[in-house]
Protein backbone atom coordinates (compact mmCIF):
# COMPACT_ATOMS: atom_id res chain seq x y z
CA UNK A 1 0.00 0.00 0.00
CA UNK A 2 1.45 3.19 -1.17
CA UNK A 3 1.75 6.52 1.25
CA UNK A 4 -0.78 9.07 1.26
CA UNK A 5 1.31 12.48 1.73
CA UNK A 6 -0.60 15.97 1.85
CA UNK A 7 1.99 18.98 1.49
CA UNK A 8 1.66 22.40 1.61
CA UNK A 9 3.21 25.10 -0.69
CA UNK A 10 6.73 25.40 1.14
CA UNK A 11 7.86 21.97 0.27
CA UNK A 12 6.60 22.07 -3.54
CA UNK A 13 8.10 25.59 -3.92
CA UNK A 14 11.71 24.49 -2.34
CA UNK A 15 12.39 21.56 -3.48
CA UNK A 16 11.39 22.88 -7.07
CA UNK A 17 14.25 25.66 -6.26
CA UNK A 18 16.50 22.61 -5.78
CA UNK A 19 16.10 20.72 -8.87
CA UNK A 20 15.02 18.08 -5.93
CA UNK A 21 10.72 17.44 -6.31
CA UNK A 22 11.24 14.20 -8.08
CA UNK A 23 12.29 12.88 -4.55
CA UNK A 24 8.83 13.22 -3.81
CA UNK A 25 7.21 10.81 -6.22
CA UNK A 26 8.54 7.41 -4.66
CA UNK A 27 7.01 8.47 -1.18
CA UNK A 28 3.34 8.06 -2.08
CA UNK A 29 0.67 9.57 -3.50
CA UNK A 30 0.81 13.15 -3.28
CA UNK A 31 -2.10 15.45 -2.45
CA UNK A 32 -2.76 19.24 -2.17
CA UNK A 33 -5.72 21.49 -1.46
CA UNK A 34 -6.81 23.70 -3.89
CA UNK A 35 -5.26 26.77 -1.66
CA UNK A 36 -2.11 25.22 -2.17
CA UNK A 37 -2.57 24.92 -5.76
CA UNK A 38 -3.53 28.38 -6.23
CA UNK A 39 -0.43 29.59 -3.83
CA UNK A 40 2.55 27.43 -5.76
CA UNK A 41 1.11 28.71 -9.18
CA UNK A 42 1.04 32.78 -7.84
CA UNK A 43 4.95 31.93 -5.64
CA UNK A 44 6.00 29.86 -8.64
CA UNK A 45 5.39 31.28 -12.38
CA UNK A 46 8.22 29.56 -13.66
CA UNK A 47 7.16 25.89 -12.49
CA UNK A 48 4.60 23.56 -13.03
CA UNK A 49 3.03 21.26 -10.67
CA UNK A 50 4.17 17.61 -11.80
CA UNK A 51 1.23 15.84 -13.43
CA UNK A 52 1.07 12.73 -10.40
CA UNK A 53 0.30 16.04 -7.29
CA UNK A 54 -3.21 15.71 -7.03
CA UNK A 55 -5.38 18.36 -5.71
CA UNK A 56 -8.34 17.10 -3.83
CA UNK A 57 -11.04 19.49 -2.46
CA UNK A 58 -11.89 19.94 1.03
CA UNK A 59 -15.69 18.27 2.82
CA UNK A 60 -17.46 20.62 4.09
CA UNK A 61 -16.69 20.11 7.82
CA UNK A 62 -13.09 20.17 7.15
CA UNK A 63 -13.63 23.66 5.60
CA UNK A 64 -15.60 24.62 8.48
CA UNK A 65 -12.88 23.79 11.19
CA UNK A 66 -10.31 25.17 9.04
CA UNK A 67 -12.24 28.68 8.54
CA UNK A 68 -11.91 28.29 12.64
CA UNK A 69 -8.12 28.14 13.20
CA UNK A 70 -7.83 30.68 10.12
CA UNK A 71 -9.73 33.57 12.56
CA UNK A 72 -8.14 32.67 15.73
CA UNK A 73 -4.63 32.98 13.68
CA UNK A 74 -3.93 29.68 15.01
CA UNK A 75 -1.82 29.37 11.51
CA UNK A 76 -2.50 30.82 7.81
CA UNK A 77 -5.22 29.84 5.44
CA UNK A 78 -3.37 27.96 3.42
CA UNK A 79 -1.54 25.86 6.10
CA UNK A 80 -4.85 25.47 7.86
CA UNK A 81 -6.15 23.96 4.49
CA UNK A 82 -3.83 21.70 4.08
CA UNK A 83 -3.35 20.38 7.71
CA UNK A 84 -7.46 19.68 6.96
CA UNK A 85 -6.62 17.97 3.84
CA UNK A 86 -4.40 15.80 5.92
CA UNK A 87 -6.80 15.30 8.61
CA UNK A 88 -9.76 14.51 6.14
CA UNK A 89 -7.71 11.71 4.16
CA UNK A 90 -6.07 10.17 7.53
CA UNK A 91 -2.38 10.80 5.39
CA UNK A 92 0.36 8.68 6.18
CA UNK A 93 2.91 11.69 6.15
CA UNK A 94 2.36 16.13 6.47
CA UNK A 95 5.37 18.18 4.27
CA UNK A 96 5.64 21.41 5.72
CA UNK A 97 8.72 23.58 5.82
CA UNK A 98 6.85 25.83 7.92
CA UNK A 99 7.66 25.54 12.22
CA UNK A 100 4.69 27.05 13.05
CA UNK A 101 2.53 24.16 11.24
CA UNK A 102 4.75 21.75 11.92
CA UNK A 103 4.16 21.81 15.20
CA UNK A 104 0.09 22.19 15.40
CA UNK A 105 0.49 19.49 12.88
CA UNK A 106 1.81 17.47 15.04
CA UNK A 107 -0.28 18.36 17.69
CA UNK A 108 -3.13 16.70 15.92
CA UNK A 109 -0.81 13.44 15.70
CA UNK A 110 -0.10 14.33 12.27
CA UNK A 111 3.60 12.88 11.04
CA UNK A 112 5.42 16.33 10.07
CA UNK A 113 8.29 16.41 7.72
CA UNK A 114 9.85 19.01 6.27
CA UNK A 115 12.27 19.19 3.07
CA UNK A 116 15.41 18.28 4.18
CA UNK A 117 13.64 15.32 6.03
CA UNK A 118 12.29 13.96 2.73
CA UNK A 119 16.25 14.28 0.67
CA UNK A 120 17.33 12.21 4.14
CA UNK A 121 14.62 9.58 3.33
CA UNK A 122 15.54 9.43 -0.51
CA UNK A 123 19.15 8.98 0.40
CA UNK A 124 18.35 6.13 3.21
CA UNK A 125 15.97 4.44 0.55
CA UNK A 126 18.19 4.52 -2.16
CA UNK A 127 16.45 6.85 -4.23
CA UNK A 128 19.80 8.40 -4.19
CA UNK A 129 23.09 7.06 -4.65
CA UNK A 130 26.03 9.27 -4.44
CA UNK A 131 27.54 11.19 -1.65
CA UNK A 132 27.77 13.95 -4.20
CA UNK A 133 24.34 13.67 -5.53
CA UNK A 134 23.24 13.99 -2.03
CA UNK A 135 25.43 16.98 -1.46
CA UNK A 136 24.38 18.58 -4.55
CA UNK A 137 20.41 18.60 -3.55
CA UNK A 138 21.05 19.48 0.07
CA UNK A 139 22.99 22.70 -0.98
CA UNK A 140 20.36 23.42 -4.01
CA UNK A 141 17.94 23.27 -0.77
CA UNK A 142 20.17 25.69 1.40
CA UNK A 143 20.32 28.56 -2.11
CA UNK A 144 16.62 27.66 -2.20
CA UNK A 145 14.44 30.28 -0.31
CA UNK A 146 14.06 27.55 2.59
CA UNK A 147 15.66 28.56 5.85
CA UNK A 148 17.83 26.29 7.51
CA UNK A 149 19.72 26.68 10.27
CA UNK A 150 23.38 25.50 10.42
CA UNK A 151 23.15 23.12 13.45
CA UNK A 152 20.16 21.09 10.67
CA UNK A 153 22.83 21.88 7.71
CA UNK A 154 25.73 20.59 9.74
CA UNK A 155 23.49 17.37 10.71
CA UNK A 156 22.15 16.50 7.33
CA UNK A 157 25.53 16.34 5.78
CA UNK A 158 26.70 13.92 8.73
CA UNK A 159 23.84 11.73 7.87
CA UNK A 160 24.35 11.54 4.39
CA UNK A 161 27.77 10.72 5.32
CA UNK A 162 26.64 8.03 7.55
CA UNK A 163 24.01 6.51 5.10
CA UNK A 164 26.52 7.15 2.12
CA UNK A 165 29.83 5.57 2.82
CA UNK A 166 32.03 5.84 0.56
Amino acid sequence: MSRIIVCDTDPLLHLSEADAIHLMRPVGNILISPAISTEFKRNSSKRKLPSWVKIRQLDQPARDRMSEWSKKEIIDSGEAEAIRLALQVKCDWFLTDDAKARQFAESLRLEAHGSVGLLLWAVAMGHIESRAQAHRLLDGLIRSFLWISERVIREAEKAIEELLPE
